[in-house]
């Protein structure tokens, strides 16, 4: 029977440098990730608050307005000011009677991973203005 003494067992240094080289590139993929995930659902959330606050009397300029007021009051975003509200931001005419209107925002955000490589988010999202719907959505 041959004794086994000399072999090692268990983790091995070069085993351990992969590991850690393994987690370090997860959590670098993560921080610069989320960023962009939070400004994204902020803008979710300001549009849903758009939309709700919105009358059927509202002119697609105040939807917008609401959209931008919506998004200062509760983030930091600096994406969206009065100036390029127009390019972002949009309120889509209903395709059939009877449907509402729709607040529509679009935008691409990009954040650098490593030197030339860039996580890219673009963002394309449409909501009903609900409150639209009740005089006809027009």
């Amino acid at each position: 029977m041959k004794t086994t003494f000399g072999r090692q067992t268990g983790l091995t240094m070069i085993g351990l440098i992969f590991i850690l080289a393994f987690i370090a590139i997860v959590v670098l993929f993560v921080l610069r990730a989320f960023p962009l995930y939070n400004e994204k659902f902020q803008v979710i959330s300001a549009m849903n608050s758009a939309a709700t606050q919105a009358t059927g009397g509202n002119t697609d300029k105040e939807v917008a307005q609401l959209f931008l007021k919506s998004l200062q009051a509760a983030t930091n975003i600096q994406r969206f000011n009065d100036r390029n509200l127009k390019e972002y931001v949009e309120v889509l005419k209903p395709e059939s009677k009877g449907e509402p209107k729709q607040l529509r925002v679009h935008f691409q955000a990009s954040n650098t991973l490593y030197q030339d490589l860039n996580l890219m988010l673009i963002f394309d999202q449409k909501v009903p203005i609900r409150a639209a719907a009740a005089d006809g959505g027009e």
